[in-house]
């Protein structure tokens, strides 16, 4: 019977060594602290461990001996954790030892959803940790706890998307487990790249819907900033917001079919930048435990006003976290859209003497430009303009200079497209353009683009257009006709003289 009994406790130490270890058992005693590394392995997105915290809770102590080249393990429950565990395993809190290590060790098939189990019922109860890492300061994919006794661990990153904590009997000189945690975020994306001044950019914000199990507060806020070349408005019409407004409108959908009109329906105007908004989603997730891990998306919209760049940059961060007063913050999701120049160099046929006083305008069509129809709408002077929808000026003209510039007319505002260059007006004395100059912008980078004229790329992104002058032709009544008189005049002189002195010859 003896006999029996040990053979039996062999074989549970063996089923505890299968079920509850991530990592390789030492080969020695497990006397002394030992070392855990803790790693992240998230990768799509790439996490880091910044902001987060690593919680422990010590299930069970872990004594070892060696018989032979046998190693017994022995798992005594750690009373901190008792009554949880009993209720997650639904065995009595009165049982023995071997029998909570055997109901853990039945649970080999289930191991993780006993793992997340557990993690919910104690933060539900409010639990204390055996050690933690406080919130991590420095981007890393692995943190290192040192001091550890000897035990079966449950490892837990607070505040993810969703419950994945991991299990590790330590009990070696250098433990490792991989947790497969990812923390909440965000991305944004533009439905353009890029864009003309006056044109509406819609902005959308995907998320996903965290595991607030246990959490008696969860903070899940999204702001966004914008660039000085964007100004929010209320629609995909460009719907202005009103004076002193303090919200703007908001559109919140999950991506199936699931109904999300229980969510905020405007985000809030910072009070001194209305350029950066807030949108508080905290009550809505905590609401909407059931859809967990379903992904969400927000819409909003803005205006490319006449401050645009070449590289507008539309910040979105998401701020997230169980406690109110230490919260975690993202780094920035951006959607870049682009808004471009149109620089042209006016010069006299053959030579660097930039002319002053030539008219374009500019149109996104051939056809248009052929007929002069449905030019793009301008405002500025003295060389410089900005598209401007608002205006009533479709005509921008050309300056002797433009100090410190290869050009002495620029345009700002465009998109990347085609465009069609009409010059409406020559500078005087010089012949006007025939045909229209296709100019092309293309966007090659973030930052990069360029210039085409007529086919052909402009390595310094400036359109040169030239104006010829010629010789003045005749006409009639003018001075060419006085020369031809006067000509003619000595001719019939000529004569005359002639025939007169033929005639004294004669007498």
């Amino acid at each position: 019977m003896k006999r029996m009994k040990k053979i039996m406790a062999l074989m549970l130490a063996a089923i505890m060594m299968m079920a509850m270890s991530v990592t390789a058992f030492a080969a020695e005693g497990a006397t002394g602290t030992h070392t855990l590394t803790v790693n992240v392995k998230s990768t799509s997105p790439a996490q880091d461990l910044k902001g987060q915290t690593i919680n422990l809770y010590k299930l069970f102590d872990v004594t070892e001996s060696k018989s032979g080249e046998t190693t017994n393990y022995a798992y005594t429950v750690n009373n901190t954790y008792k009554a949880a565990l009993a209720s997650v395993l639904n065995i009595s809190e009165t049982s023995k030892d071997e029998e909570f290590a055997k109901a853990v060790a039945d649970k080999t098939a289930t191991i993780q959803q006993f793992a997340n189990d557990f993690t919910a019922k104690a933060l539900t109860d409010n639990l204390g940790v055996t050690k933690t890492s406080g919130k991590i300061a420095e981007s890393n994919t692995s943190y290192e706890f040192t001091g550890l006794d000897a035990g079966y661990y449950l490892v837990y990153v607070t505040g993810g998307k969703e419950i994945q904590s991991s299990l590790v009997t330590v009990d070696a000189t250098t433990n490792t487990v991989n947790l497969k945690t990812e923390a909440p975020s965000i991305t944004k994306t533009a439905d353009k790249e890029t864009a003309e001044i006056g044109q509406v950019v819609t902005y959308t914000v995907t998320g996903t819907i965290p595991d607030t199990t246990g959490y008696a507060e969860y903070v899940y806020k999204i702001h966004d900033e914008l660039s000085a070349g964007l100004d929010f408005v209320n629609d995909a019409n460009g719907t202005a917001l009103g004076t002193g407004a303090t919200t703007v409108k908001v559109t919140v959908a999950f991506k199936d079919a699931t109904d999300a009109s229980t969510a905020p329906a405007e985000a809030t105007l910072d009070s001194t930048n209305n350029k950066k908004m807030s949108l508080d989603l905290s009550a809505w997730v905590k609401a909407n435990q059931t859809n967990k891990g379903k992904e969400f998306t927000v819409t909003y919209y803005a205006k490319v006003n006449k401050d645009a760049v070449v590289t507008n940059n539309n910040k979105a961060s998401l701020e997230y976290g169980n406690n109110p007063d230490d919260t975690t913050t993202t780094t920035p999701s951006e959607a870049k859209t682009n808004t471009y120049p149109l620089d042209i160099n006016k010069t006299k046929t053959g030579s660097d003497e930039k002319l002053a006083g030539a008219k374009f305008s500019l149109y996104t069509s051939v056809e248009d430009a052929k007929n002069g129809e449905n030019a793009i709408k301008v405002s500025g002077s003295n060389g410089n303009y900005v598209v401007d929808p608002a205006s009533t000026t479709t005509e921008f003209e050309s300056v002797k200079s433009i100090e410190g510039k290869g050009y002495n007319l620029h345009i700002n505002g465009l998109e990347a497209k085609d465009y069609w260059l009409v010059e409406t007006q020559a500078p005087e004395g010089f012949n006007k353009l025939t045909a229209p100059i296709k100019v092309t912008i293309t966007k090659t980078g973030d930052a990069e683009w360029t210039v085409s004229k007529d086919g052909t790329v402009e390595d310094d992104k400036i359109i040169d257009v030239e104006n010829s002058t010629g010789s003045l032709l005749p006409s009639t009544g003018g001075r060419g006709a006085i020369v031809f008189a006067v000509i003619a005049a000595l001719l019939v002189f000529g004569v005359a003289v002639s025939f007169i002195r033929d005639k004294r010859k004669e007498a």
